[in-house]
C-alpha cells in the first residue's frame, strides 16, 4: 500500500509530541508500505519553488515551505495562510499526481492547507484523521487564553481577536478585534467544510473526542484510538533497577506556559532544599522570553536544573533518573505521550485536573492529581510523596500496560484496509 502521511512539522527541526509520534508511525508503516510524509517548513533554500523530497530517518519527505518565497505577507494573509493557503494546495496535488498513495492519513494541518482534504477525496483517495489537539474547532489549537484560563466560549469570535493580539505581540490589535471577527467566521466555515470530506476521524482521548461532538462533529465518524509509543527507546528506563524514592521530579516537555512549567518551577521553590531534586527537559529557545524567567526563578534554588532539550532517543536516560514525572499544564491537554512514556519505564505521574490527563493519571493509584495552576495546591502533593516514600513502590505496581507503536499501527493498518474497502 501507499501511504501519505501529512503532518503540519516534522523532525528533525520540530520535535514536540506529534512529530515524534507521526515518524514513529511512518518508520513502521515503511517496513510493509511505501510511505511519503508531506510536511512544511518555514524556510527553504529555494527561490523558485521552495520544495525538497529526501529521505530523513528511513523515511521519505516531502517539505514545502509555508509562504512559497513570499519573504513578507501581510498580518491578514499569514492568518489565511494558516489555514488556506493555494499553493500549498498547488504543490499537493501535483503530489498526490506523482506519488499516488492508496491511503491519506493526516496529522496536523496547521500552516498546510484544509483545501487538501477536497483534494484528496475528490481523487477518490480514502482519507482518515487523526485530531491531536482542537485546531478546527480554535485558531491557537488550545483552548486557552493568554491569562491562562480556559476558553468555554466567546462572543462572536471577539476574544479570539483578543487572544491574537496577545499571541502576535501586539496589543494595539485589541482595538481592531471586532473588524476580525469576519476572518474568524470565514476561517470556520472553510475548515467545517473541508472536514466534511474526511471519512474517519482517530481521536487519542475520549475528552478530545466529546470536545470535536459537543462541536457539531457527528459521533458515529470519530474513533477513540489510544497512541502507542515506541518501546524499544524506553527498553534501558523499563529493566532498570527501582529501588527506594530518591526524591527526583522530572519534566519533560515543551518549556511553553501553556505547559504550566512555572507552576512546576514556583512549587519546588516553596519546597525549599529539603533533599528533593527537579530536573526540567526541554528546549529552551523556542520561547526564550518564558525561559528566562523560569531561569530567573530558579537562579537561587541549586535543586531545581533546566537541563536544556532532551533528544527523544534520550527520554529513556531521564526517566530513568525519576521517580515522578509532572505534567503541570493549563490548557485541555490530550494524549501527552510522556505519561505513557513514564508508565513503560515504572514512573508514577503527578498531573494537573483538567483536560484529559484525568483519563490517565487515577488519584492514587497511578499517580496524584493537583489543582491546575495552583503551585500550593501542587506542593502539597509532593510533600505528601516526600512524607510516604512507600507510596512509589504502591503505584509502581498499579501502573497500567502501555501500548506499543507496533500495536498502534497494526490497527491504522487495520483501519485503512477498512476504509479502502468502502466501510
Amino acid at each position: 500500500m501507499k501511504i501519505l502521511l501529512t503532518v503540519h512539522q516534522y523532525l528533525p527541526r520540530q520535535r514536540a509530541g506529534t512529530e515524534v509520534f507521526t515518524h514513529s508511525l511512518a518508520k513502521r508503516l515503511a517496513e510493509r508500505h511505501e510511505v511519503l510524509v508531506y510536511t512544511h517548513e518555514a524556510t527553504l533554500d529555494n527561490s523558485d519553488w521552495p520544495g525538497v523530497t529526501e529521505e530523513y530517518d528511513g523515511v521519505r519527505v516531502r517539505r514545502v515551505a509555508a509562504w512559497l518565497g513570499q519573504h513578507r505577507v501581510p498580518p491578514w494573509q499569514v492568518f489565511r495562510y494558516s489555514y488556506s493557503n493555494p499553493l500549498i494546495e498547488a504543490d499537493f496535488a501535483k503530489t498526490l499526481r506523482e506519488f499516488a498513495p492508496d491511503m491519506v492519513h493526516v496529522q496536523h494541518l496547521k500552516d498546510l492547507s484544509v483545501g487538501i482534504l477536497e483534494q484528496t477525496a475528490q481523487a477518490g483517495i480514502p482519507l482518515l484523521m487523526t485530531l491531536h489537539d482542537y485546531w478546527a474547532l480554535c485558531p491557537n489549537a488550545q483552548f486557552i487564553r493568554p491569562d491562562a484560563s480556559i476558553c468555554a466560549g466567546t462572543h462572536a469570535r471577539l476574544e479570539c481577536g483578543w487572544c491574537a493580539a496577545e499571541r502576535l505581540h501586539a496589543p494595539w490589535l485589541r482595538l481592531a478585534a471586532p473588524a476580525m471577527i469576519p476572518l474568524f467566521a470565514v476561517r470556520d466555515r472553510a475548515i467545517r467544510r473541508q472536514m466534511a470530506y474526511v471519512q474517519r476521524f482517530i481521536a487519542p482521548s475520549e475528552f478530545l473526542r466529546q470536545q470535536y461532538i459537543r462541536a457539531g462533529y457527528p459521533p458515529e465518524k470519530i474513533q477513540h484510538v489510544e497512541n502507542g509509543i515506541d518501546l524499544d527507546r524506553l527498553k534501558a528506563a523499563a529493566q532498570a533497577p527501582r529501588g527506594p524514592l530518591r526524591g527526583h521530579y522530572a519534566y519533560l516537555g515543551s518549556i511553553a506556559w501553556q505547559k504550566g512549567v512555572h507552576v512546576l518551577v514556583e512549587a519546588f521553590r516553596r519546597l525549599g532544599d529539603v533533599g528533593a531534586e527537579l530536573r526540567i527537559w526541554g528546549k529552551l529557545t523556542a520561547f526564550p522570553d518564558y525561559a528566562a524567567q523560569l531561569q530567573e526563578a530558579a537562579r537561587d534554588c541549586p535543586w531545581i536544573k533546566l537541563e536544556g532539550e532532551l533528544d527523544h532517543n534520550q527520554v529513556s536516560e531521564a526517566l530513568t533518573w525519576a521517580d515522578y514525572l509532572v505534567v503541570p499544564s493549563v490548557w485541555w491537554e490530550n494524549a501527552p505521550s510522556t505519561i505513557v512514556e513514564a508508565y513503560a519505564a515504572h514512573v508514577p505521574v503527578i498531573v494537573s485536573r483538567l483536560g484529559a490527563l484525568t483519563e490517565r493519571v487515577q488519584e492514587g493509584e497511578t499517580g496524584f492529581l493537583f489543582a491546575p495552576g495552583d503551585a500550593e495546591d501542587l506542593l502539597r502533593v509532593i510533600q505528601h510523596t516526600l512524607r510516604e516514600p512507600g507510596l512509589l513502590e504502591h503505584l509502581r505496581t498499579a501502573l497500567p500496560p502501555v501500548k506499543s507503536a507496533e500495536e498502534y499501527t497494526r490497527e491504522m493498518e487495520a483501519i485503512y484496509y477498512e476504509l479502502r474497502q468502502g466501510n
